[in-house]
């Protein structure tokens, strides 16, 4: 009995720890996704901008065409780590399970 509650305890203290440091990474991706996507997306209309009025300054001393693709590319790596983001919560919420219906076939047995 004294060992099953032990056994039990140390699963859900496992997970806590794995959620923890999930939530860590994912807080970084999320704030990542959040400043990288408006920045990517802003990078593209000064791109654009250059393009469009045959500027080769704007902003930066980069050429329009840098600003423009290096913008896209920042954009959707952004939204790339905010799709991990999420792909991690699902990860932790299915282990949840796992770990809760092991716990409940020992506190059965």
């Amino acid at each position: 009995m004294l060992f099953t509650r032990l056994k039990v305890f140390l699963y859900y203290t496992g997970y806590w720890l794995l959620f923890v440091v999930v939530f860590a990474v994912m807080f970084v991706l999320f704030a990542a996704a959040a400043v990288g996507i408006p920045f990517g997306v802003m990078l593209v209309i000064y791109g654009a901008a250059g393009l469009v009025l045959k500027e080769d300054v704007i902003v930066t001393r980069l050429a329009p065409p840098v600003l423009l693709f290096g913008g896209l590319a920042l954009a959707f790596l952004a939204a790339a780590c905010g799709l991990i983001a999420v792909k991690l919560g699902f990860f932790v919420s299915r282990r949840f399970l796992v770990v809760k219906r092991r716990c409940d076939r020992l506190r059965d047995w």
